[in-house]
């Protein structure tokens, strides 16, 4: 033991050498050196000594650090008395009462003769490092006293690569538990050590109870056919690419699998380990088993659709044609001649019908239909409408180009608008003949007009009273003559109406027109607070208004009032006239709007019928409607609709309803 002396002597007087009381434990630790040679081997961050007390000895001892034990963090060697109290600051406050518990500062003897423990130590830069403290209770025999040995190890770098080594592993297991793949690791004797969330979900456990299973263990049915893949990938060292296999989940589903295997390396050579990659591909069979089945629907409803069909590639080259193609164009392919877009469509079209060049332009591409005429193959013309539209099928755009046949619709449209062309002018000659006749024949009536009223004066008085009856009846049928004239001259102007668009305020016209057409005294006309003003032709309007205007007063003599209300009905007004006369049938509802329609009839006829009827074709021309709604003896309501805004459309309403 004297080849320790010298080390021995400079650990012990590494010990405040000046305390009296711990000469006792200096002696014996350097009767000691295989201890202290220990110590020496394991304290790279310092250790101390600890007194223990006997129960019958109460007095406190304090512990003996090494100069080391501060000197390793940085800090300054503190006095003796101060050692304890200083060591306790340096320990972490969430270590300092496991660290107290364990290493007996209490003072009682413990039990225990070793431990091992781990806390963090404050460094002079505030920093703090872990540090392993290994505890061992020494006797002295002779003088019956105890000590803690406390050695420090820096465990930190340790400690703090195997946090990083945990952390680095809880990170690919949760990258590993995030993709949707199977992923299993195995050792060569096919025990699974690893395996993530996704292949652990459909077995119905949880990876915690399948690692350290063996392979047939977790999948019985297939642990066979999985080990023998192993063993070969084993034997050869190369990866096992692409096997299918079919498994069974938790719920006894089959679900298909593309199973590959690789060969991990591991730290040991000879510990071999395989990486088994599992892709879930049940979606993507049943995906193409659905695009199979879409595929040959759009097959057979290409096949047997009643119009022609053909599918054009991006060479412009026909890929499908069905067959009511050949019977429309009685086309026979044969073998060696083949059915040509140029058989079917003239070339200046077949721009339009080349497919867009990715799925981006197709997107925004639209929908393209256009005529043609082409003869064929029988030598008769065919007049074809042609309707196109952009398909991506199996990744490739094409030209979806749809025929009819419309020959006979075309002849039918053509004969059509011939005597459509006819019929305008005969209305146009009919409509310039009633109001040629209407205003031509006026110049004679009011020349009867005026005869009747110089007999009249001119009449002796000796002239019976049957025959000035007759001449009363006469004037009466001359008036109603000229208001039926007024009528048609009226119902003649409809179409030839070009007034003037101008602003309109119906708060203001429309009691100036009732009030022009002398209604009785006890009739009032009741609008609401606000009437529209709206830029329009004043005289249709003011037209449809006096007429049911005249209509109320006529027929509902005894009614308090007339109200008119308005409300907005998308881009017109819709206006009503509402009075509580008489009521009209429901039978004759629509009759009255009628050329020369009345519900009077014999001597009690006061009208011509042309009121309602100029009303329904007024608003007409302007693209809107009339109508009534009324029940016998609870009043009536006219209702028509009129636009909001005067538009360029009028002139060709007017010109449409003409035909």
């Amino acid at each position: 033991m004297t080849m320790f002396n010298e080390p021995l002597q400079t650990i012990v007087n590494s010990f405040y050498p000046n305390n009296p009381g711990m000469k006792a434990l200096r002696d014996y630790l350097q009767s000691h050196g295989e201890l202290f040679f220990d110590v020496l081997e394991l304290a790279t961050c310092g250790f101390y000594l600890r007194p223990l007390q006997a129960e019958e000895d109460d007095r406190s001892h304090p512990p003996l650090f090494s100069q080391l034990c501060f000197s390793s963090l940085g800090h300054d060697v503190p006095e003796a008395e101060q050692a304890f109290q200083v060591w306790c600051g340096l320990v972490h406050p969430d270590d300092r009462a496991v660290f107290m518990q364990h290493a007996s500062w209490d003072g009682t003897v413990r039990n225990d003769q070793q431990y091992r423990l781990q806390y963090r130590l404050r460094r002079d830069d505030g920093s703090y490092r872990y540090t392993e403290e290994g505890g061992r209770k020494i006797a002295l025999r002779d003088r019956q006293e105890m000590f803690w040995l406390g050695v420090l190890h820096d465990v930190d770098e340790r400690l703090r690569g195997k946090q990083e080594l945990e952390a680095s592993h809880r990170e690919i297991q949760t990258i590993l538990d995030t993709i949707p793949t199977f992923v299993w690791i195995k050792d060569e004797s096919h025990r699974i050590l690893r395996v993530n969330r996704a292949a652990a979900n459909v077995t119905g456990m949880t990876p915690e109870q399948i690692e350290g299973r063996l392979t047939s263990e977790v999948y019985p049915v297939q642990g066979d056919r999985f080990q023998a893949s192993d063993r070969q990938l084993l034997r050869g060292n190369r990866p096992v690419r692409r096997i299918p296999e079919t498994l069974e989940n938790k719920n006894g589903d089959d679900y298909k699998m593309l199973i590959d295997k690789y060969s991990l390396p591991s730290l040991n050579k000879d510990d071999k380990r395989i990486l088994v990659v599992g892709t879930d591909i049940t979606e993507i069979e049943q995906t193409q088993l659905a695009l199979a089945s879409q595929e040959e629907q759009f097959r057979n409803l290409f096949e047997r659709s009643p119009l022609g069909s053909v599918l054009i590639d991006s060479n412009r080259q026909l890929r499908l044609i069905n067959s009511r193609i050949e019977a429309m164009y009685q086309l026979s392919p044969t073998p060696g001649r083949h059915i040509q877009l140029i058989d079917l469509v003239p070339s200046e079209f077949h721009e339009q019908l080349t497919p867009p060049k990715d799925r981006c332009s197709m997107n925004q591409s639209a929908n393209a239909q256009f005529e043609f005429e082409v003869v064929r193959a029988d030598g008769n013309a065919m007049r074809i409408s042609l309707v196109t539209a952009a398909l991506e099928i199996e990744n490739q755009c094409m030209t979806l180009a749809t025929f009819s046949d419309i020959t006979e619709r075309h002849q039918v449209a053509m004969d059509l608008e011939r005597k459509q062309e006819e019929l305008e002018r005969s209305n146009e000659d009919l409509d310039r003949f009633a109001y040629i006749a209407s205003h031509d024949l006026k110049a004679p009536l009011r020349g009867i007009m005026h005869l009747t009223e110089w007999i009249e004066e001119d009449m002796p008085p000796q002239i019976g009273q049957e025959v000035r009856e007759h001449l009363k009846m006469l004037q009466a049928q001359v008036s109603r003559m000229d208001m039926l004239l007024n009528d048609l001259l009226a119902y003649a102007r409809v179409t030839r109406q070009t007034g003037a668009v101008e602003w309109v305020d119906l708060n203001v016209a429309l009691p100036e027109l009732f009030t022009f057409m002398s209604p009785p005294p006890t009739m009032k006309l009741v609008l609401p607070a606000t009437m529209p003003s709206l830029s329009t032709t004043r005289g249709p309007l003011e037209q449809i208004f006096r007429n049911l205007f005249g209509n109320a007063i006529k027929h509902a003599a005894n009614s308090s009032q007339v109200i008119v209300t308005t409300e907005t009905a998308g881009d017109s007004y819709h206006f009503t006239v509402r009075d509580n006369g008489p009521g009209i049938p429901e039978s004759s509802q629509e009759r009255i709007f009628g050329m020369f329609q009345t519900l009077e009839s014999g001597k009690e006829r006061r009208g011509t019928g042309m009121g309602l009827h100029l009303v329904k074709r007024l608003v007409q021309v302007q693209g809107c409607d009339a109508w009534v709604e009324s029940k016998i003896n609870e009043g009536s309501a006219f209702h028509f609709t009129w636009p909001r805004e005067a538009s360029t459309g009028s002139l060709e309403n007017r010109k449409a309803f003409a035909s």
